[in-house]
């Protein structure tokens, strides 16, 4: 009788543990959707559009505004979370920063992770990075481009190329 008391008594912590592991992971997947759901009327620019011009600090403490980039030819700019992904491109973007800047094309990247100042700081010298990174706490320029972020996703679209005079000629995701 003790046995079968003791197969029903886990059974019943079995059923119970799949069931409110259930409920998690649902709770877990629905979340970013809402997010993104009340992400929705913000418009990220397309190709062909003016680029959303905004000033931000470099990590160094350097202002940066984009619309003050009349000298150079083109600008890319690159929203980034550094995820795994992402990290994995930074020798892409090294590379992008110096192909192009013997072709007067300005190469930089945008922090989208808020606040997390530490987290950025520390790929900047793990990587050695040489292009300009820019810190953007309160996401604003972030929200221009590639809508508000959401944690644990990547931007829809996250790599910009602007050229002298502002205007948007290529939109696209760089994989990661």
């Amino acid at each position: 009788m003790k046995q079968q008391e003791t197969i029903h008594s886990q059974k019943y912590v079995l059923s119970h543990f799949f069931t409110i592991y259930l409920l998690i992971t649902l709770v877990c997947a629905v979340q970013p959707t809402v997010n993104a759901q009340m992400n929705s009327n913000v418009v990220v620019p397309k190709v062909g559009d003016q680029a959303p011009d905004f000033t931000l600090y470099d990590f160094k403490g350097n202002k940066f505004t984009l619309s003050k980039l009349t000298k150079k030819r083109a600008a890319l700019l690159w929203f980034t979370n550094l995820c795994e992904g992402c990290q994995s491109k930074i020798p892409e973007v090294q590379k992008l920063k110096l192909l192009y800047q013997k072709k007067d094309i300005d190469v930089t990247a945008v922090s989208v992770l808020g606040e997390d100042r530490a987290t950025v700081e520390e790929v900047i010298r793990k990587n050695n990075v040489a292009f300009r990174f820019l810190y953007d706490p309160k996401g604003e320029a972030t929200e221009r481009y590639s809508g508000k972020y959401v944690e644990g996703t990547c931007p829809l679209k996250n790599i910009y190329v602007i050229e002298r005079g502002g205007k948007i000629v290529y939109a696209s995701h760089l994989p990661g």
